[in-house]
C-alpha cells in the first residue's frame, strides 16, 4: 500500500490522514480473538479503568502473539508509515486501547512525543502513529478528537504535570493540557474526529494534540495504536529505562510483508514482558 502524495500532503498539512478499508472483515475477526486470547496473560501491561477491573489498554501484544507480531510489518501500516517518516522504522510501542460500552473513560487532551522525549528521551519525533479501528467508531462511542494542524506547533511548551505520578505507564492526564491553553488553540485549530466503520485506519502525527470522550453508547470502541518509530532515533536512558513493555528494545529496521492475517496462526508464546 503506497499513500498518493496527496494524502502525505494532507498529513504534512493536517497532521493525519484516513484510510477507510484496510482490513476485512475475517482479517478483524481473527484480531479480535487474538486480543481475547492476549488479554488472558495476566501482568503490568494490562491497565485497567479506576474500577481496577475494567480494561483501560493492553501494551506490547506484539511480543507476545503471533498475529500481532505479522500485523506490525505489514505492508498496509508499515509502507505508510515508511513513507511518511521516510526512514527505516521499528516498533516502539504497541497498545489496544479499549472503551467497553457505557463506561470506557476518556483520554484527557495531550501530545504523545513529549512523554516519549521526558520518559524515555527519544530524541526527536521522527515517528508516527498508525490506529486501526477494531470496531466501528462515531461520534457516540469516544472517538479520538484532533486539533487539525496543532502538529505544527511544536511541543517545547508542553511538559509533565507536578505531582506524584507513575514512573512506568504515565496516562495523558499527566500532560493534559489546561483548559485555557485547550480553548485559546481550538479558537486557531480546527476540531475534528476522524470516524469510520471497522478496518479503517488512521496515521497521525506524534505532536498533534488530541483527547477523546467517554463511551457513552451501548457499543465497544477498541482502537489499536502501533507507534512505529525512525530506527536512528532510539530512546538514550540516561538510567533504567521504562519496561521493554511500554519501550520496544528491538531497534532492528522492520521489513514490510503482503500476507493476510487470518492466515496467521493464532498460538500465544509465552507470557510476554
Amino acid at each position: 500500500m503506497k499513500l498518493a502524495e496527496e494524502m502525505s500532503a494532507q498529513y504534512d498539512r493536517d497532521g493525519f490522514i484516513l484510510v477507510p478499508g484496510v482490513f476485512s472483515h475475517s482479517e478483524l475477526a481473527s484480531i479480535k480473538a487474538a486480543l481475547a486470547e492476549d488479554v488472558t496473560v495476566k501482568g503490568p501491561h494490562l491497565i485497567t479503568e479506576d474500577d481496577g477491573e475494567t480494561m483501560r489498554a493492553v501494551y506490547a501484544s506484539h511480543t507476545r502473539h503471533p498475529l500481532f507480531r505479522d500485523l506490525i510489518t505489514s505492508e498496509r501500516l508499515l509502507g505508510p508509515a515508511m513513507q511518511l517518516v521516510a526512514q527505516d522504522l521499528y516498533v516502539h510501542q504497541f497498545k489496544i486501547n479499549t472503551k467497553r460500552p457505557f463506561g470506557g473513560e476518556s483520554w484527557a487532551w495531550h501530545q504523545d512525543y513529549p512523554v516519549w522525549r521526558d520518559a524515555d528521551r527519544m530524541p526527536e519525533p521522527r515517528a508516527v502513529n498508525v490506529a486501526v479501528f477494531l470496531d466501528d467508531v462515531t461520534e457516540f462511542n469516544g472517538p479520538v478528537v484532533f486539533l487539525r494542524g496543532s502538529h505544527q506547533l511544536g511541543s517545547e511548551a508542553s511538559r509533565r504535570r507536578e505531582g506524584d505520578q507513575a514512573d512506568e505507564h504515565i496516562d495523558p492526564h499527566d500532560y493534559a493540557l489546561s483548559t485555557t491553553d485547550l480553548s485559546r488553540l481550538a479558537g486557531v485549530h480546527e476540531m475534528t474526529s476522524p470516524k469510520g466503520p471497522a478496518g479503517t485506519v488512521v496515521f497521525f502525527h506524534p505532536e498533534i494534540m488530541h483527547g477523546s470522550a467517554p463511551n457513552i453508547s451501548p457499543f465497544p470502541r477498541d482502537l489499536l495504536i502501533a507507534t512505529y518509530n525512525a530506527s536512528t532515533n532510539a530512546p538514550r536512558p540516561l538510567g533504567e529505562p521504562r519496561p521493554e513493555y511500554l519501550v520496544g528494545r528491538d531497534t532492528t529496521p522492520l521489513v514490510p510483508h503482503a500476507r493476510l492475517l487470518e492466515t496467521v496462526e493464532t498460538t500465544m508464546t509465552g507470557a510476554g514482558a
